[in-house]
Order: C-alpha cells, then structure tokens, then sequence
C-alpha cells in the first residue's frame, strides 16, 4: 500500500512540473522580453578545447593525415533562481539528450579539413565533455612554417526553456617543411666523344614543393684519369614551378694512343631550405653514361702544323744540300 501511494505521489509531482513548464512557456509568448530579461534565463554554453603542443607541431604537406583531438566542455548556465528551477524541473522529468553541431566553415585555400563526429550528444546536466576530432591534410604548395587555419562553427538548438548556444572556435596549425624537386635532363643522359673532347650535360631542376630551396649537388669518384665537374648547387625560388639549370661536365682521359672507354657517372641531389640548413630533404640520384673512343695524341695534335713545315723545310735544304754536293762533285 506504501508502494503505491509513492508512485502516485512521483507522478503528481511529474505532472506538476510538467504543468508548471507549460505554463512557463505559455507566459514567455505571451508576455514579450528582451533576451538579456527572461524571466527563465536559462541558457547552453560550450568551449571546444585542443592541445596548443600538437598544433605547434608542424604538418608535412601531402604525406601526412594529421588528427587533432577535440574537447567539448558543455554547460548550462543561469543567471537566477528561476533558471535554476527550469533546469531542475527539466533533470527530474529525464529531459533528453543536448545535441552540439560541428562545421567546418572555412580553412586555409590549401587545406582540406573533415570532422570525425560533426554531431556530439552529450548528457544532460549541468556540466560534461565530450570528446571528437578533426582531420586536417595539407598540399605541397602550403607555405612552410607558414600560419594555417581551421574555422569550425558550433551549435546547439534550443531545450525547451533553455536557450541555445553557437560559436566559432579557429584552430591554428603551421605546414612543414616539405622538399620536392623535379630533376629533368635536357639532352639524352649518353654521350660519344673523342678523348680529346667534353661532355657537358644540362640539368634542369624545378622546386615543387613549399619554400625557397638549395640544391646541392656532387659526382661520385671516377676511374684514374677522368674529370667530372658539376655545379656546386642551385637555389630555387619559393614559388612552385621555379627553375634553374645545373652543368656536369665530363672529360676523358687524353693519353697517346687509342681509346675506348665507358664510364657511369652519378649525380646526387640534396635539397635543404635555403633558410634553415637544419631542414634536409632526402637525396636523389641522376646517372648519365660517356663513351670515348678514338685516336689522342696527348697533345701532340696542336704542333703538327707546325712539325710538317719544320719537316718540308728540312727536306728542301736536304735536296738543296744534295744538288749542290753533286755539281761540287761533277766539277
């Protein structure tokens, strides 16, 4: 008998609160205020909360999927006793579930961002958190070190009585450093030549990636008697699509006698930022091939003009030699 005289007792006090809401609702129609006035002043609040140490870590353009975690603090807040009361009555009778909307409403031109749960529901009481996360790649033409952004609009609709909440929260992130360099060769990477002659090959090189960036550039050692020289390096403006051209050139052994040889010659490449030697990208590699073949006469080819005189002119005074010996003879 005990039993049934609570339940009837819970479920006067349920309509009464429920009554009294109605009521509540039906005055604030009727009876015009201004927002900063209701008589219920009952309103959502929430932050949305990240960690500064991830945000300073820089992203790296194209190779990475970058998480940031999301923290949302929700709130209900009032400014009086009839507040309080609103959200009393709403905890007793089970009032459902705050609903907060995550949008991404702008970003920086070379970043596409996606939320994880762009819908939070959290519980309802006077204060909670939930956790989302927001996932952010970037393209190789972001600016290195330069300032990202992420604009996301939250909301949360109306409760009833309580009043709903919306806000922008910008999420900042800076791009790495990210080098990418197109390497092309003009000319065919083979060349023939005779051993008295040099090979020159163009390399063009094109920064693709996000900042002002050094080229360095180095052979590798060769057999005894080859020369290989190569630009020590180039330097490639921020802008996508700069360019420069670098030179090898290859020159063969040049001993008396006749050749033919082959060689393999490897170009590396490191790109670093011209502003930060401290930021090194990964090497690459061009190989080129020379082919010498012929006749050298280590040096000697530039005097033969002048031997063959020396030698007609010695072979004139011979015959002048030997004719007047001969008329000394006759006679």
């Amino acid at each position: 008998m005990e039993i049934i005289l609570k339940s009837k007792n819970y479920k006067k006090i349920a309509s009464s609160l429920v009554l009294f809401l109605v009521i509540i609702s039906i005055f604030s129609i009727i009876i015009p205020v201004s927002r900063s006035d209701k008589i219920y002043n009952a309103r959502c609040w929430f932050d949305l909360e990240w960690s500064d140490i991830e945000t300073q870590k820089p992203v790296v353009p194209r190779d990475e999927i970058k998480r940031f975690n999301l923290t949302v603090k929700f709130e209900i807040r009032t400014g009086e006793s009839y507040g309080k009361g609103v959200v009393d009555a709403y905890l007793a009778v089970g009032r459902g579930n705050p609903l907060i909307e995550l949008e991404v409403i702008d970003s920086s031109p070379w970043c596409d961002a996606v939320m994880e749960r762009p819908t939070i529901a959290t519980n309802f009481t006077w204060s909670t958190e939930a956790k989302t996360a927001i996932f952010i790649t970037i393209n190789e033409n972001a600016p290195a070190y330069g300032e990202g952004f992420i604009k996301i609009h939250a909301y949360a609709k109306n409760l009833g009585l309580i009043e709903g909440y919306s806000n922008n929260f910008t999420l900042p992130f800076t791009p790495a450093y990210k080098p990418i360099v197109d390497a092309k060769l003009l000319n065919l990477n083979s060349k023939k030549i005779s051993p008295n002659d040099e090979a020159v090959f163009p390399i063009e090189l094109e920064n693709m990636g996000n900042a002002r960036t050094k080229v360095l550039l180095e052979v590798n050692e060769l057999p005894e008697g080859w020369t290989a020289t190569v630009t020590d390096y180039v330097i490639l403006a921020e802008q996508e699509g700069s360019k420069e051209t670098a030179y090898l050139s290859v020159i063969p052994p040049s001993g008396l006698g006749y050749h033919d040889e082959e060689i393999s010659i490897t170009v590396k490449m490191t790109p670093i930022m011209a502003e930060n030697p401290e930021e090194v990208g990964n090497p690459f590699y061009a190989n080129f091939v020379v082919e010498s073949r012929g006749f050298s006469g280590n040096g000697i080819e530039q005097y033969i003009f002048y031997i063959i005189i020396i030698g007609v002119i010695l072979l004139i005074i011979l015959l002048i030699y030997k004719r007047v010996n001969k008329k000394n003879l006759e006679n």
